[in-house]
């Protein structure tokens, strides 16, 4: 049995987990992974101002590379960064996967998949939202998914 506990603690004062298990787990491996990803942010302007907001890669549905930016959909917002889809693939986290020539979804929020006739997938995300898996990303994503899958 697995007893939680969660205190909360001012805000000037440093988060901290701490872990009492017999064995690390797959379950424990995944949520450490979380954790130290959640701390992994970075800045993005807001489509309804000019103005630069501290993003976490963790609320990150999905990412689309469209005129020479990265637009970033979180489940209530929708932010761009002037950057290309490599470089910001390349500086995001692992759960962030290239599923075409410019999408990036995050493989946290999917919730089903389907295999479509011409070898595409079609990813239904936890949002409502569907993207289409190119047939050149899928071994990649299926291996992302099984890999993940492994680590809960």
């Amino acid at each position: 049995m697995i007893k939680i506990k969660v205190v909360k603690i001012p805000e000037n004062s440093d988060e901290e987990v701490l872990f009492h298990v017999h064995e690390i787990t797959g379950n424990i491996q995944q949520a450490i992974s979380i954790l130290k990803s959640s701390n992994q942010h970075f800045f993005a302007n807001t489509m309804d101002s000019a103005r630069e907001q501290q993003l976490d890669y963790a609320k990150i549905v999905f990412a689309e590379y469209l005129n020479r930016q990265m637009f970033i959909y979180t489940t209530d917002k929708v932010y761009y960064v002037r950057r290309s889809l490599a470089k910001f693939n390349q500086q995001s986290p692992n759960y962030l996967v290239q599923v075409s020539k410019t999408i990036l979804i995050n493989l946290y929020v999917i919730s089903s998949f389907e295999t479509k006739i011409n070898g595409n997938l079609l990813v239904t995300l936890n949002t409502g939202e569907q993207q289409i898996v190119s047939r050149k990303f899928v071994t990649h994503l299926r291996k992302q998914l099984k890999a993940f899958s492994l680590t809960s």
